[in-house]
């Protein structure tokens, strides 16, 4: 029977969402975004945090973990004033990453996996439309979780081809994205994306057997160039490194579902305080997300390179 329950989600109330999803679990994309918008009036937004689910994730998965993020933060927020501050910079994505009926294994059934992929890819020059039609905002900035840091990417890279707003910090929780992607070469083909963001910041776990099992599978029989049994970026971290450009975290233990934070344990706290850092949402009122913190690291020391590789 399908796993999807229609009970709301307790406290989930967002400002905007980016609907892709047709029906609530499973289906087609629908062709063009639908914003679907808290007030009557849509609410200017120069700056806008685009959340972006991961695969596998019905709607109300995806609301859980959307609230599982804002209550986590907010916690940290040391002035309430930046409570209504950080809700109104929020668009939630949803996509249709999921089947209709849980495989037997669920988030291991890398047949599907090889699916979802396709679906990353055309649901993301669909949300950059979107977003060039959102004349008020200036700059973008994206938190994913796994296949949504795909999603992501192929946005970027659409924004860096064809134009759009600026791109500020991107986050990406537990990456389904294989490393050759990202790193220069001939099959660097999200590279252009990588170079596009302003500061971006991965989040890795070595134990997290979703990305060691069906995303492997998954991608090796996925349509198109997606490699042979290809390392994930969120497995081991492996990302061009740059000081205060592109950098890591390993979340020590971390599961596959353990970064948005709408479940318990050490890894959740360990990546909610990562994503804190990073966007640096305590005081938002007084200042832009796209105000980059004082760096620590030496800007004088070469850039670590990780070899190109499946």
């Amino acid at each position: 029977m399908a796993r999807f329950d229609p009970t709301p989600v307790p406290g989930y109330d967002p400002i905007l969402r980016i609907n892709l999803r047709e029906r609530a679990e499973g289906g087609p994309p629908l062709s063009e975004v639908q914003a679907g918008w808290k007030h009557r009036n849509a609410l200017p937004q120069r700056e806008l945090l685009v959340l972006i689910h991961g695969y596998n994730n019905h709607r109300q998965e995806a609301e859980s973990a959307y609230a599982g993020l804002r209550k986590r933060q907010v916690a940290r927020l040391s002035e309430r004033s930046g409570h209504t501050v950080f809700e109104e910079r929020l668009g939630d994505v949803f996509w249709p990453g999921d089947a209709e009926w849980a495989g037997v294994v669920d988030k291991l059934d890398f047949t599907f996996y090889s699916k979802a992929v396709s679906v990353a890819k055309d649901v993301a020059p669909r949300i950059a439309a979107y977003l060039r039609t959102r004349t008020d905002v200036l700059t973008v900035h994206f938190l994913a979780h796994s296949l949504g840091c795909r999603v992501a990417l192929e946005i970027i890279d659409d924004i860096a081809r064809g134009g759009g707003p600026a791109v500020g910090k991107v986050c990406f929780l537990a990456a389904a994205v294989p490393t050759f992607k990202v790193c220069p070469g001939p099959r660097g083909s999200l590279v252009c994306a990588v170079d596009k963001a302003g500061e971006l910041l991965v989040l890795f776990s070595p134990d997290d057997i979703v990305l060691s099992a069906a995303f492997r599978g998954g991608q090796t029989i996925a349509s198109g160039d997606e490699g042979f049994f290809p390392v994930a970026v969120g497995h081991a971290g492996d990302i061009p490194l740059t000081p205060g450009k592109v950098d890591r975290v390993h979340i020590k233990r971390a599961g596959h579902s353990h970064y948005w934070g709408h479940e318990s344990g050490d890894p959740s706290d360990l990546s909610a305080t990562a994503i804190f850092k990073f966007f640096r949402f305590d005081g938002l009122g007084a200042r832009t997300l796209s105000e980059r913190p004082l760096t620590t690291s030496r800007p004088d020391l070469p850039s670590r390179r990780i070899a190109d590789r499946n």
